[in-house]
């Protein structure tokens, strides 16, 4: 159960109670007044939970923040180990923003919570060779390279696979291939997942969090969202649930504006 579903069944729940205790064994309006008050700032979480404008921001706020800060660090150990996490970006640009082979993705909301992944993306460079006129684009570089899955090399424009290796050329038995075990190196084998779970399992994100500046943007307005209208505080025995509903959407209209 989500959030706002929660909250809103505990609404429902404190809809009797606001109808007052006066005949009761509870003779004031102790009872009805709590859950009023309780009623008011459910409604209004609820409220604010389900709003797709406000989900969508609340979302994309945090979410840019992370991955700005998920980039600036993977760029950083990249730089520091290149072996390990020189997949991911263009040939011969290891921990340059504008070569990674990777971003962020959304991919599942929920109330004010979401979910986030990972996805590679195409490598477009040609991969860099010492000799010869056919080169090619290693399209699926960095996923490849992060599972390690074997990779067969045949020749294509001629009849035999030449190879610049220290020392010399080699030259292939002609329509020979070329099975590479791990075409990224052993190190690189599973780098980026590793890279990934540093820092979404310790403070590295919660610090991207705050650091979005939410809390800054929207604490202000939800504060004053929160803040129990007068007639709840004044001393009655008896509540309407419509009536404080109304009174939610009134005030987050009023605190939110152009994000509801």
């Amino acid at each position: 159960m989500d959030n706002s579903t929660a909250l809103v069944q505990a609404a429902v729940g404190l809809e009797k109670l606001m109808a007052g205790s006066k005949n009761a064994t509870l003779t004031d309006s102790t009872v009805a007044q709590v859950s009023a008050y309780v009623y008011y700032n459910a409604q209004v979480l609820a409220k604010l939970s389900k709003n797709k404008a406000f989900q969508s921001k609340f979302t994309k706020t945090i979410f840019d923040q992370i991955q700005k800060d998920f980039g600036l660090y993977v760029d950083a150990q990249a730089r520091v180990k290149p072996k390990s996490l020189h997949h991911v970006y263009e040939w011969k640009r290891v921990g340059q923003p504008n070569a990674r082979l990777f971003k962020l993705k959304v991919i599942s909301e929920q109330g004010m919570s979401f979910r986030m992944s990972y996805e590679f993306l195409d490598s477009k460079t040609l991969v860099p060779t010492n000799k010869g006129v056919h080169r090619h684009v290693f399209k699926d570089k960095a996923m490849i390279m992060e599972a390690g899955i074997p990779v067969v090399i045949r020749p294509r424009f001629s009849e035999r696979l030449v190879f610049e290796v220290p020392g010399g050329t080699v030259f292939m038995p002609k329509q020979k291939s070329v099975t590479v075990n791990r075409p990224g190196g052993k190190a690189a084998t599973n780098q980026f997942r590793l890279a990934y779970a540093r820092f979404f399992t310790g403070n590295l994100v919660n610090n991207s969090i705050k650091s979005s500046g939410f809390q800054k943007l929207f604490g202000a307005s939800m504060a004053k969202a929160l803040s129990v209208p007068a007639n709840i505080k004044r001393v009655q025995y008896k509540f309407t649930p419509n009536t404080i509903s109304l009174q939610a959407d009134s005030a987050l209209h009023s605190a939110f504006g152009g994000v509801l």
